[in-house]
């Protein structure tokens, strides 16, 4: 068995079925073994940054890492963007580079040259800061060891992306019959927590909130989140990274802070007198900008299994537990038949009756001409299905639909987190399955940094169906410039250098089958009618191209030039 076969053996064994790829001279023999292995589908994506993208979305939605593939020096720079945001996302991936010959790259690697051989670069310093773990497979006899340990690094604590860099005269060399495999680090020991007295503390709270991130969703521990709220009667806020742990009909559902957040869960937040904070790294994106007064009426225990996000200053917090969620949960449950919980539910009707008084999309969007972003994305959340993976690029597009979409139970909400990355729309790619349809929402903006992955949608039949919200542009910056700059636009629009295309045009030039909606179609019926389509569809929506992002957490400039925010429980429009 050569290197690559067994690489590929290897994954297939462990339960992925579906590898993201651009093919390459110096990853031939990995190509060529992946070709051959039977239980693995390629998918060929035409820009190694998708294709990470893509296995980003495969590794979120099937809970094993997905794989990238891609070649040398170009090859694996370009993947770079897609494993940054898998890093920061906490999303499990493995990358495997081809490179150049083991000869050339040890050099390269022991004496700090620019380069020694075509196209190669020394990969382990550029990309190290943003993997889990980095090898670069000199020996056959190591590819046992450097598999397991990929594959336990990818899985385990907080996941993230693995890269292996395999040498081109190594891929086709056999391995050893006997290898030494990964020795496994020394387990944990528990954490010396009292969760009694936590759970007491939530009992017995008058007004208890947990703010769940992305980490609940990472552990697999949504059901529980569901569990514990229901048990002792807990509202629920969720960050940006954990929208799908909560159905947006829950009754424990709040809202979702943010800088474009919603009025009802920042003032939950700061009228909370415990606040269990579930695997969120609390962000500036989250907490707004004075985070010292974030919940500062409540008693703060913070939970993560990441040490370093525990020990960041920003927010006072009473409490840092250094803990797996789904464990931490059980835990906590296991405490609850012991306990006398106070009565909740007055501050439960507070919290709903806050969301109902202090909706985001106000009744009026539906009248405005051009379309309003907000109703449409509202409306289009009506429509989809609850078997449905939802992957929504980043700019204004991010926050209107994650204000917006009303989530249901069964749904996955994908986006690009924390590196807020351009084009992530393609992840949507990855985040096919049997059973499940897949809609990607993006600006027409965003659209562009990926969009020669129509040809891979055309190819493969896949069943996305891709909403672009066409407002000419980049609105989000567009407003940036209009309240910072004093309306001195550049690369914004088709006023100030940038202009896109009609993605109709684009998609017929591709093959794929599309539509255009504005203002006076009967929308409803058409997001039904494209939704129930077989295969790939691009529609794109003309919509207003300098509608309002609100509410927000808004900042005036002052005199010396500087920005003074307002405080988290009062955003804008002001009250």
């Amino acid at each position: 068995m050569t290197v690559s076969e067994y690489i590929f053996n290897f994954l297939q064994k462990k339960g992925c079925d579906t590898v993201y790829m651009v093919s390459g001279s110096s990853a031939m023999w990995l190509t060529d073994a992946l070709q051959r292995n039977q239980g693995l589908r390629a998918v060929c994506c035409h820009h190694e940054q998708a294709a990470a993208m893509a296995a980003d979305c495969y590794g979120r939605t099937r809970g094993i890492p997905g794989v990238c593939l891609a070649t040398i020096g170009p090859g694996a720079t370009n993947a770079i963007t897609g494993v940054a945001g898998a890093f920061v996302d906490s999303s499990p991936m493995l990358v495997l580079t081809g490179q150049a010959s083991s000869r050339l790259i040890r050099y390269e690697m022991d004496t700090g040259i620019r380069q020694h051989g075509t196209q190669s670069l020394n990969l382990e310093p550029i990309v190290s800061p943003m993997v889990k773990y980095f090898a670069c497979l000199l020996e056959p006899g190591d590819i046992r060891r450097v598999m397991e340990r990929a594959w336990r690094e990818a899985m385990d604590g907080r996941k993230g992306p693995v890269w292996i860099d395999v040498p081109v005269d190594v891929q086709n060399r056999q391995v050893p019959e006997e290898m030494e495999g990964d020795d496994q680090a020394a387990e944990k020991p528990a954490a010396a927590v009292d969760l009694r007295a936590i759970a007491q503390g939530l009992a017995q709270a008058e007004r208890p909130l947990v703010l769940a991130g992305g980490g609940v969703r990472g552990a697999g521990a949504a059901e529980l989140l569901e569990r514990l709220c229901r048990t002792l009667q807990i509202p629920v806020a969720t960050s940006r990274g954990g929208i799908d742990v909560i159905a947006s009909d829950s009754p424990y559902f709040v809202g979702r802070p943010g800088s474009y957040g919603d009025r009802a869960s920042h003032f939950a937040i700061q009228q909370c007198d415990y606040l269990l904070i579930l695997g969120s790294r609390l962000s500036v994106s989250t907490t707004g900008y004075y985070p010292q007064r974030f919940g500062q009426n409540a008693y703060k225990v913070m939970v993560d299994v990441d040490q370093k996000e525990l020990s960041k200053p920003d927010v006072p917090v009473n409490q840092r537990i250094s803990l797996d969620i789904k464990e931490f949960l059980e835990g906590l449950l296991d405490c609850c038949p012991e306990l006398e919980p106070a009565d909740h539910g007055t501050w439960l009707a507070h919290c709903r009756e806050m969301r109902g008084r202090y909706p985001n999309v106000l009744p009026g969007y539906a009248q405005e001409r051009p379309l309003n972003s907000y109703h449409v994305s509202r409306l289009l959340s009506r429509c989809a299905p609850a078997n449905c993976d939802v992957v929504v690029d980043t700019g204004s597009v991010c926050n209107i639909v994650s204000q917006s979409w009303e989530l249901k139970d069964g749904q996955r909400y994908l986006i690009s987190g924390g590196l807020s990355a351009m084009g992530f729309w393609a992840g949507a790619i990855g985040a096919v399955q049997e059973g499940r349809q897949v809609i990607a929402l993006s600006g027409d903006g965003s659209v562009q940094m990926n969009v020669q992955e129509f040809a891979t949608l055309r190819y493969n039949r896949l069943p996305v169906k891709l909403f672009v919200f066409h407002n000419s542009g980049y609105m989000l910056i567009r407003h940036n410039q209009h309240n910072y700059m004093n309306d001195r636009f550049l690369g914004v629009g088709p006023d100030s250098g940038l202009e896109t295309p009609d993605f109709c045009r684009v998609a017929a030039a591709y093959g794929l089958d599309s539509c255009e909606l504005t203002d006076g179609d009967d929308l409803e019926g058409r997001f039904r009618e494209i939704l129930g389509k077989d295969g790939p569809f691009v529609c794109q929506i003309r919509v207003q191209e300098f509608g309002e992002l609100a509410p927000k957490i808004a900042s005036r400039v002052m005199p010396d030039g500087s920005l003074k925010a307002a405080e988290f429980d009062d955003l804008y429009p002001f009250l």
